[in-house]
């Protein structure tokens, strides 16, 4: 399990159906030490295939850091509404302090 000062706690709700799933996959025999872990895991692996697919988009705003790159920064989508009360995806970029081994 990895444990870090900076996790905030988050309430989510989940259909039955995925929490029957996740209970396969943590315990003793799972692949998961618990359900916290094996989500995490989850949130991390979709936060970066995200970025990796928002790299590629047309509107992309980039940031003023000169210096940006993978190894020291995230960018995390953040969806807002225009004036125009269209979707707009734009991101927000947080400076890596502790990379997490799992």
């Amino acid at each position: 399990m990895v444990w870090c000062d900076n996790m905030k706690i988050v309430t989510v709700n989940i259909p039955e159906s995925f929490l029957d799933s996740i209970e396969k996959l943590v315990g003793n025999n799972g692949l998961y030490p618990s359900r916290s872990e094996l989500i995490r895991v989850a949130v991390r692996d979709f936060l970066i295939r995200e970025l990796k697919m928002a790299d590629n988009m047309a509107k992309y705003k980039e940031t003023e850091i000169e210096d940006f790159d993978d190894e020291n920064y995230v960018r995390v989508p953040i969806e807002r509404l225009n004036e125009k009360d269209e979707p707009v995806r734009e991101f927000k970029t947080y400076k890596i302090i502790k990379r997490l081994e799992y």
